[in-house]
């Protein structure tokens, strides 16, 4: 298990780096997956740009009061597109709820020693 503080540093650390991710998020009442990258994560909420940060469009989660862990992603659970790779995940769920949050580092071949 990891700690709220932790996933925060850790989300934020994706936003700094512009990291890409994909995140699947499940309920009763939604199912969504999207690529993205980190808003912003702060005050045990976490947001999302989905699509180019030009485009304004995002979606935020509250994520205080969720045990998170880091998870091997299975493929079929991933909702990944053709060519994505999920290089590690953490998941977010929160007792007494059905909410489930999953958010995938997705692996980069275009690294800058390559170019």
């Amino acid at each position: 298990m990891i700690s709220l503080g932790e996933v925060t540093l850790l989300l934020r650390g994706f936003a700094e780096k512009r990291s890409p991710l994909r995140v699947v998020v499940r309920s009763l009442e939604l199912n969504f997956s999207a690529a993205c990258t980190v808003y912003k994560a702060e005050g045990g909420r976490v947001a999302f740009w989905i699509g180019p940060e030009s485009d304004k469009s995002a979606i935020d989660f509250l994520i205080a009061g969720c045990i998170f862990d880091f998870r091997d992603v299975p493929a079929d659970e991933a909702a990944l597109l053709v060519g994505e790779n999920a290089e590690s995940g953490i998941a977010a769920l929160r007792e007494g709820t059905d909410f489930e949050l999953l958010i995938m580092l997705l692996k980069c071949d275009d690294s800058p020693e390559e170019k």
